[in-house]
């Protein structure tokens, strides 16, 4: 299977930290973040990956190399401007010729790939988002009224479940020729722009391990979760 991971993003919300490291390289334990990913992944099937770099890349290439020591192809897409989340897949037009995972590199999880790429393809979609649910505490009671300002209910302090974005997507190589070159677009775009071409785009629900280590708490926090020999995952709330 293939796998295209960007690693672009200079992680402004991980500095000082990256001032001297890419995100991907920050380490869990022994091992960067993305090669923690790669070895996961590489465990569910994965042979070929798609590095997307841009910041401090000649880091990033210098570690991983061409993959042959960690047991697999790894080949390298050089950004030269910013082109956003999914700007950077355009360049797979050529590269590709089977539904492939995109996801973002500041990310730990234990998402079955198998049993998502399973799904995407008996739903028989363009394009598949993997969804994690989440909850929000609301810390005040919130009131209910009508049109004329009569209070209906009252609820102290309720949870709202939603489904977030995890950032982890399959993509179908023809999708990728709607993606613009050379300039900024993100998934929302791509996904919002499939959806008004009515194209297939489903969402698939996870339960497994999942945690944004985008953000310097969110490191720290799995940092201290590994230590404790626990893990990691999101705990879905947020106050």
């Amino acid at each position: 299977m293939i796998a295209a991971i960007l690693c672009g993003g200079e992680g402004t919300r991980l500095r000082p930290l990256t001032y001297a490291v890419p995100k991907p390289l920050l380490p869990l334990g022994s091992k960067p973040i993305l090669e923690v990913t790669i070895s996961r992944m590489k465990e569910q099937g994965f042979n070929t990956f798609y590095l997307m770099v841009n910041y401090k890349a000649d880091m990033i290439s210098s570690y991983f190399g061409t993959g042959l020591n960690f047991g697999v192809d790894i080949r390298y897409i050089q950004e030269k401007t910013k082109r956003g989340t999914a700007g950077p897949l355009a360049d797979l037009c050529d590269l590709v010729d089977q539904p492939f995972v995109a996801m973002n590199a500041d990310l730990l999880t234990n998402i079955d790939f198998v049993n998502m790429m399973k799904f995407h393809k008996k739903q028989d979609s363009d394009l598949t988002v993997a969804l994690k649910r989440f909850d929000r505490k609301v810390a005040f009671g919130v009131v209910e009224v009508d049109s004329d300002s009569i209070v209906k209910s009252l609820q102290e302090k309720p949870t709202v479940s939603f489904l977030i974005n995890s950032g982890i997507y399959i993509v179908n190589p023809e999708i990728l020729h709607s993606i613009p070159k050379d300039t900024l677009y993100n998934m929302t775009d791509l996904i919002n722009d499939s959806v008004k071409a009515g194209k297939s785009v489903q969402g698939y629900q996870f339960t497994e391990p999942w945690r944004d280590i985008g953000r310097l708490d969110d490191y720290m926090k799995v940092i201290s979760d590994i230590e404790n020999g626990l893990e990691s995952d999101t705990d879905g709330v947020f106050i």
